[in-house]
């Protein structure tokens, strides 16, 4: 037998596995082919040809991005490397929103910042109708400041799914026929760093431990921009298909280990009664 035959394509899928779950892949999508400074501009560098956008927050101010378009569904990606140091109170995010406002969707990764004692939490959370309440928190398996790691948001007319490194964290279905409520409104796409003691207990910042800095890669956008020429849970888009619509039995796995592991807390154990807790 000819094994050469047989090792070669179990290499390429390996690399190549690998390459996908670090984030490795090549993006070389410019920053502001799809973004734009939102606030805190001074703030913000743009490092590599545009590849690379750091956002750093100080005593002075915190900084943030936002997409040009709104978008109605899709496989929403960020490659990111939070802030070292003392971290507390710090606030790094990554999420969608629509228009901020009393009717307001939002689909929330929040990075809350710690030390050695209380190391990061990774918070989601999910607004319909500019009602929230809906956290989850987690303890990451790796240290989110050494290197950079990819964090995505699936985004369909079925369900809605955190994944970090490709592995899902969190699935949030689409129960409206059982009364429940689900975000529909076409949303930006954010990324911002922040101070907020609401996320430690009111400890402030350890602004000696400044600047804080937190580096985003990947801007490449897989989604349906508003306007369309399509509706934006069309069977055109690849993350309409059906086999988006539910995990399959590897995932559900590895969501459940991730719950079995890291869950902190969970706003299903106090509010049961909610339909999508009772999947």
């Amino acid at each position: 037998m000819d094994f050469s035959r047989l090792f070669f394509p179990l290499l390429v899928f390996f690399l190549l596995a690998l390459l996908y779950v670090n984030g490795a892949y090549e993006d070389n999508v410019p920053f502001e082919q799809n973004y734009a400074m939102l606030w805190g501009q001074e703030n913000i560098k743009v490092l590599d040809q545009s590849r690379e956008v750091q956002l750093t927050l100080d005593q002075h101010s915190g900084s943030g991005f936002e997409s040009w378009h709104k978008y109605g569904s899709g496989w929403f990606n960020m490659t990111i490397k939070l802030p070292k140091k003392d971290t507390t109170s710090v606030i790094t995010t990554f999420y969608l929103q629509s228009d901020d406002g009393p009717t307001r969707d939002e689909i929330d990764f929040e990075f809350l910042g710690g030390n050695m004692e209380h190391p990061y939490i990774m918070h989601t959370n999910i607004f319909t109708n500019d009602q929230g309440g809906r956290e989850q928190g987690i303890h990451l398996w790796f240290d989110p400041t050494a290197d950079f790691h990819d964090y995505t948001l699936l985004w369909n007319q079925k369900q809605l799914v955190f994944f970090v490194d490709n592995i899902p964290i969190r699935v949030f279905k689409n129960t409206t026929q059982k009364g429940g409520k689900f975000p529909t409104q076409a949303m930006k796409i954010l990324a911002t760093i922040w101070s907020g003691t609401w996320a430690s207990h009111g400890v402030p910042a350890n602004w000696n431990d400044a600047p804080f800095e937190a580096n985003y890669i990947g801007f490449r956008v897989n989604a349906c921009q508003v306007p369309s020429n399509q509706q934006c849970d069309s069977s055109m888009f690849w993350w309409n298909a059906h086999k988006f619509w539910d995990l399959n039995s590897r995932q559900k796995q590895a969501l459940n280990n991730v719950r079995t592991q890291f869950l902190l807390y969970d706003y299903c154990t106090k509010s049961f009664h909610n339909p999508e807790c009772q999947n």
